[in-house]
């Protein structure tokens, strides 16, 4: 025993299967298992073997030991899976943060019912879809749902405020219209309807409703509405050929894979509703052992369909029958009408492999939750979706230029990346050439979206400068400045009133702003460049790097 405190305590734990808790110098749980022979299980911790660096740190706080005696191993994972739910333990692997995942979020019981990512779980009578831990796969969803579903896409409360104009999305067929009363209230909560049976899975239910909508409007002599209705269910075949996967008869389940790498245990589960894979989820549990695989991969499925909206007929994981057994048993015990079953050969053992593949294509994937990382710093409880970036380039006082580039649905949409040649002035004035950017932007609002964050390149003159340029415009959105430590690269970001929001521990969002300082720098750099070169060669003259035009 390595562990001086704990030598009489464990030999004093009885042979009996139950659940232990460790604790601390100050009697907290730090830990929660189960096992079928407690004394064995417990006395593992404390032995000179390996064992990872989590478990060595959370043994050596180990103070005192308490443990619950059940009559079987059943039992005491029920009882694990509580306790670990009820304490959220810091030394367990689980999910014990699900409040920190995001979920989709339907409204429904607003007039015009709002579809966006939430971090909170609110008892507020609205559904929610989640936790998804693969922000991306979510994203996905939701990205889908707009193209084929015209929803609100504005924050406004329509029974409180007056819109005078529709925006651009009205106008290119991607929202109804209810902020100028162009949708009736009824057809709207139609497809809302329609949207959460997407999210659920069944679009053979959607496709229904919209032949019986389609008939409807043509009874009615409504052909300009059977025909909007007709192309969204055009679009929902579309979506659902592609989402069909070759020999597939599965209408309800979930398929599990798994890979472990370098002391990380990789979870994908693909949900498959109705013939089609509509969402897959990814967990990652950090510094575990080989041995502990098994007892997570039972504790993870045992806690993942505790409390969510959508739990399948099946689900399909590799693991030993005895382990099978046991999820089956509990959910039995809960009454949970899940089926898991590990499968050996043929054509669910290859969409087992199927995922284990996917996941070892995305394994080196490290920027999936950056930007919802990012918008959690920033307190965006419905996430982030579109970024905006702006950077002033100058030589001395000659070729001023401004550019703005854009990230959108994680990744650069340089379709919307846009350049701004100076002219209300011939100085080098920084907030004053961000001023003008910024006002020329906003003056496009209608034509080009407005991002849900604006990063300036710059502190408080640059971000006065943008806050006036909204004020003056009448439009604006949430924006932030970057600033830079010694050697010009971006160290934090500051919000318009000076409160900054340091990144010294958050490499990744440091990282994934890095690459954005980098992506808005080489863009304004080669519009400088080009202007100048330009301007130079009319001029007559030839220049370093610069061939004359014979």
């Amino acid at each position: 025993m390595t562990n001086p405190y704990v030598k009489d305590i464990v030999a004093k734990i009885p042979f009996e299967p139950g659940i232990y808790m460790m604790k601390d110098e100050k009697g907290e749980i730090i830990y929660v298992g189960k096992a079928i022979s407690l004394r064995k299980r417990v006395r593992q911790y404390f032995q000179k073997n390996n064992k990872t660096k989590r478990i060595e740190n959370m043994a050596s706080l180990v103070r005192d030991i308490d443990y619950i005696v059940v009559n079987n191993e059943v039992e005491a994972l029920n009882l694990e899976c509580n306790y670990i739910k009820k304490l959220s333990p810091k030394f367990n692997v689980l999910l014990k943060d699900d409040k920190t995942y995001p979920y989709i979020k339907v409204t429904i019981k607003d007039k015009y019912p709002l579809i966006y990512v939430t971090r909170r779980r609110l008892d507020d009578k609205a559904l929610y879809f989640g936790p998804y831990t693969n922000v991306g796969a979510m994203r996905d969803a939701l990205h889908t749902i707009k193209e084929i579903f015209p929803v609100k896409r504005c924050k406004y409360n329509l029974d409180k405020t007056t819109v005078k104009n529709a925006c651009l999305y009205y106008h290119i067929g991607r929202c109804l219209g209810p902020c100028i009363n162009d949708v009736s209230l009824k057809a709207y909560k139609d497809m809302i309807d329609q949207v959460v049976l997407f999210l659920e899975g069944k679009t053979g239910d959607i496709k229904k409703q919209l032949e019986a909508q389609i008939e409807e409007c043509i009874q009615k002599l409504e052909f300009e509405k059977a025909a909007v209705l007709k192309q969204r269910l055009d679009n929902i075949d579309k979506f659902a050929t592609k989402q069909t996967v070759s020999n597939l008869n599965e209408t309800s389940s979930d398929i599990w894979g798994y890979v472990y790498s370098e002391d990380t245990l990789f979870i994908q589960i693909f949900k498959i509703r109705d013939y089609k894979i509509v969402l897959h989820d990814n967990v990652k549990l950090t510094d575990i052992s080989e041995e502990e695989i098994e007892e997570s991969l039972v504790q993870i499925v045992s806690n993942y369909y505790t409390d969510n909206n959508d739990s399948p007929k099946k689900v399909y994981i590799k693991l030993e029958d005895e382990q099978i057994e046991l999820i089956n048993n509990l959910f039995e015990k809960r009454e949970t009408k899940i089926k898991v079953i590990s499968p050996k050969r043929g054509e669910k053992s290859n969409l087992v492999k199927m995922v284990e593949n996917n996941i070892h294509i995305n394994i080196e994937d490290k920027k999936n939750n950056v930007v919802d990382d990012l918008a959690g710093l920033l307190g965006f409880k419905e996430g982030i979706e579109s970024i905006e970036c702006y950077d002033i380039s100058n030589l001395r006082n000659d070729y001023i230029v401004g550019c703005m580039i854009r990230f959108e649905n994680g990744k650069l949409n340089k379709s919307m990346y846009r350049k701004f040649k100076i002219k209300s002035t011939l100085t080098q004035d920084d907030p004053k050439c961000m001023y003008e950017v910024l006002y020329r932007r906003l003056n496009h609002a209608k034509d080009w979206p407005l991002p849900d964050v604006m990063l300036i390149d710059g502190a408080m003159n640059q971000l006065n400068a943008v806050k006036k340029a909204m004020e003056d415009v009448g439009e604006g959105t949430n924006f932030y400045g970057m600033v830079k430590n010694d050697k010009h690269r971006t160290r934090g970001l500051i919000d318009k009133d000076g409160n900054e929001f340091d990144l010294t521990d958050k490499k990744n969002i440091l990282n994934f702003l890095t690459f954005l300082q980098d992506e808005i720098h080489r863009f304004v750099i080669t519009y400088h460049r080009q202007l100048r070169d330009t301007i130079k060669l009319k001029d007559g003259k030839v220049y370093k790097g610069v061939e004359k035009k014979k």
